[in-house]
This record gives structure tokens, sequence and C-alpha cells, in this order.
């Protein structure tokens, strides 16, 4: 391979790699409960998105036969159904608050989660306290 050849070869890879990274960088953004609620049709189907939120309290039910935990976050301004398939999240019943993040699709109105990230902010104050938690079933 001439040095002509190799200079192409190398350009063409850089561009490629460049290309892939803005495309990817797309889906990284974390959307708050508002911003996904207003974007929904947008959403609806596609794919998958992150979004930041408080569980509000007395919503979460847990289903131990199916790994299933429904919940409603807010984020003071709208309120989205969620639905998380995977192993049991942290969430202490004496927790005041507890911050989510999830990450999935929405169906039918619905969020579908497949990972979840929680934090209880009132009774880990002050320590970096996430919780990941990946679902075993992935879209």
């Amino acid at each position: 391979m001439n040095k002509k050849s190799r200079l192409i070869l190398g350009v063409t890879i850089v561009v490629v790699l460049l290309i892939y990274l803005l495309a990817s960088s797309g889906t990284s953004k974390v959307y708050e409960v508002s911003e996904a609620v207003a974007a929904q049709q947008t959403f609806d189907g596609k794919a998958p998105i992150t979004v930041n939120g408080t569980v509000v309290p007395g919503t979460d039910k847990w289903d131990p036969l199916n790994n299933t935990l429904t919940f409603k976050m807010t984020d003071g301004n709208a309120i989205l159904d969620v639905i998380y398939v995977g192993d049991q999240p942290n969430m202490p019943a004496e927790a005041v608050s507890i911050q989510a993040i999830v990450t999935g699709q929405f169906n039918n109105n619905v969020f579908e989660a497949f990972r979840m990230l929680t934090k209880c902010p009132s009774k880990y104050e002050g320590k970096n306290s996430f919780n990941d938690t990946q679902g075993k079933n992935k879209n």
C-alpha cells in the first residue's frame, strides 16, 4: 500500500469515527420528566432515552414474580407512569424522597424502563449513593 492509499484510508477511518460519535452523542441527553412527557410523541417507539425525576411517594409497587416495579415519576411539573423490568432497586420505605434516573422507551403512554438508578437524598445526604440497577430484559 503506497503513502497516498494509507492517507486516504486513515482519513476515511477518522471521518467514519467522527460521524459515529456525533450520531451517538445525541442519545446521551438526560431529559427531565416534563421534557419527556411533552415530547412523548417524538420518542414513542424510537431509540431508548434517559429520564430524571423523583418517585412519587406511595406509587411504587414491586411484583417479585415478574421482577417488575411500577411507579410514577415527577419533576414537579409533569407525571410519568413507569414500568421497570429487572432486579429490584434499592428504594427504602423510610425514604422521604427518591430520585430516579430511568432508561427505556415510551409504549402507549407508559415509559418502559430496562435500567434504573436510584438515590435517596433524605437518607444518604452527602454521600455518593446512586444505585445502578440494570434490567435483565433489554429490548
